[in-house]
């Protein structure tokens, strides 16, 4: 197989937190075990273009106007303008989502001489601008010169094909997990990272991870588990995750941090961490009520932990939570089949089912995998290109 060097471009990157960006990162550091080279482009949200390091890729923070309307034009401009500079140390310009911001991969590409990709990572928005949208042509257009889509649930299959896309450039890729990494803990790892938590001995704990948004449900869900006393199930719930950059996001956060306090049994918020390993560790099953979603890396890293998996019926849950089989699923706020849910995950039957689905995301979710997937369609898409 051959080297490539490939460019991405990202929406957020680190300082600023994102699952699109974790599984981005999670992919380039297992290309370049294997031999690739990756650099990253990013706007620059601090106001001030810079060059970084994130994991030992070089990142190029790129200009972005924050006081215009338009805000994507000045990323326009300063992406070409990097990229043209760096055009013979590109094989191939790579789109962490398919909005129509990340979109401009098609047309810079083309201009380039370089093949491209965009990757879809969430239902029902990174196309919604293609129906009833002053930027839906903008929007075609440039999605029109793109060389490949990558979907990464049925679910955005098939939504590339509603929106009158290409099907021939669509291209079934999940993201994966590292299954070395999450990995089932024994009974005196779990005794140890609940003990550097700070979580109370012997006490049964329900995990979700996540941001604290309102599309994650993470209000509704705190708050009916402490109406219902934790649904009945004598269990703990720990929240875990970074707060929402949305205007409402400090003062939710706030919401939640002062219903932990006052009901410190059911109840227990925990801010964002690189390493949540301990946190599934600690955990006996996760919970995750979320409205909508692409193919969510939290539910990927806490099935492939073993954890019995308790998830909405969405987009990309659908995948991962088989009702019965690889866990229990529930419809989005609905208080009463998340309670059904949470009963059939205790005790011997949660383990199998936890059992199963760990093996189901070994066999097509693994990092490995997934990154011998996108190297397949790099070198097609070389290929082609040269013909």
């Amino acid at each position: 197989m051959s080297s490539f060097r490939i460019l991405m471009f990202a929406r957020y990157l680190p300082p600023e937190y994102s699952g699109a960006a974790s599984q981005a990162l999670l992919l380039a550091r297992r290309l370049r075990e294997r031999g690739h080279r990756i650099a990253f482009v990013s706007p620059a949200w601090t106001g001030v273009p810079r060059r970084y390091e994130v994991d030992g890729f070089e990142v190029t923070g790129v200009h972005i106007n924050l006081r215009a309307v338009h805000q994507e034009f000045s990323v326009w401009r300063s992406l070409l303008a990097h990229l043209w500079e760096r055009r013979r140390e590109i094989d191939i310009v790579h789109g962490q989502g398919a909005n129509y911001t990340q979109s401009i991969v098609g047309p810079v590409g083309r201009l380039l001489g370089k093949p491209s990709l965009v990757k879809a990572s969430l239902a029902n928005d990174d196309l919604s601008s293609l129906s009833g949208s002053r930027v839906a042509p903008i929007h075609r257009a440039f999605l029109g010169m793109i060389d490949a889509y990558v979907a990464i649930s049925a679910d955005l299959e098939e939504e590339f094909a509603l929106r009158g896309l290409s099907t021939a450039k669509v291209r079934r890729i999940p993201n994966g997990v590292d299954m070395q990494r999450f990995h089932p803990a024994t009974p005196e790892q779990k005794r140890q990272a609940a003990a550097a938590l700070g979580l109370p001995p012997e006490r049964a704990v329900a995990l979700f991870v996540g941001v604290f948004d309102r599309r994650k449900r993470i209000e509704w869900l705190c708050e009916r588990w402490i109406s219902t006393q934790g649904f009945g199930t004598g269990m703990l719930l720990l929240a875990v995750g970074p707060t929402s950059r949305e205007s409402y996001g400090a003062e939710l956060r706030c919401k939640l941090e002062q219903w932990a306090a006052a009901y410190p049994t059911l109840l227990r918020i925990h801010p964002h961490v690189r390493d949540v390993v301990p946190y599934y560790q600690a955990s006996d099953c996760f919970v995750f009520p979320s409205a909508n979603e692409g193919l969510p890396n939290a539910l990927l890293e806490a099935i492939a932990s073993g954890l019995p998996a308790v998830a909405t019926r969405v987009s990309g849950c659908n995948e991962l939570v088989s009702d019965g089989v690889t866990g229990a699923a529930f419809e989005v706020d609905d208080a009463a089949g998340l309670a059904a849910a949470l009963q059939a995950v205790q005790g011997d039957c949660g383990r199998r089912m936890g059992a199963a689905a760990r093996l189901m995301v070994q066999a097509g979710f693994d990092i490995d995998i997934v990154a011998a997937r996108y190297e397949a369609l790099y070198a097609e898409l070389m290929q082609r290109k040269r013909r």
